[in-house]
């Protein structure tokens, strides 16, 4: 991870802390995953319209909700993302293999059904 990435992580911390210190705070884990979800909607509302700057920003404030939440739950942002990163690289090394060892050169052309199995299979097997 970049240490602009690392940066901008601890800046919603630092802001998180910043304004609970304030009074001004998410209450309960139920308003961030409203929130979450409410970001992922208007993600969604943003690619049907196809605009690439409202899907940045949008994308942008669930990013920001997601790093807040991991705050609220007394989370560093940044070592849950690496660890998630480092957890899709042995998953997504795991499922190359298994794809090869099937006979597969790659998985171009295959069903989203056939990308789940491998995915699975490949989750599974770490």
């Amino acid at each position: 991870m970049s240490d602009k990435s690392h940066d901008a992580l601890k800046a919603v911390e630092m802001a998180e802390i910043e304004a609970k210190e304030f009074g001004f705070y998410w209450e309960h884990i139920e308003q961030l995953t409203d929130q979450i979800q409410s970001e992922c909607q208007e993600i969604l509302e943003a690619w049907q319209k196809n605009s690439k700057e409202h899907i940045e920003e949008e994308i942008g404030d669930l990013l920001l909700a997601a790093a807040s939440l991991a705050v609220f739950c007394q989370v560093d942002p940044h070592t849950a993302l690496t660890q998630s990163c480092d957890k899709f690289k042995k998953r997504y090394t795991n499922l190359v293999a298994l794809a090869k060892k099937d006979g597969h050169s790659n998985l171009k052309n295959q069903s989203f059904e056939t990308l789940l199995y491998y995915w699975k299979l490949a989750k599974n097997s770490c």
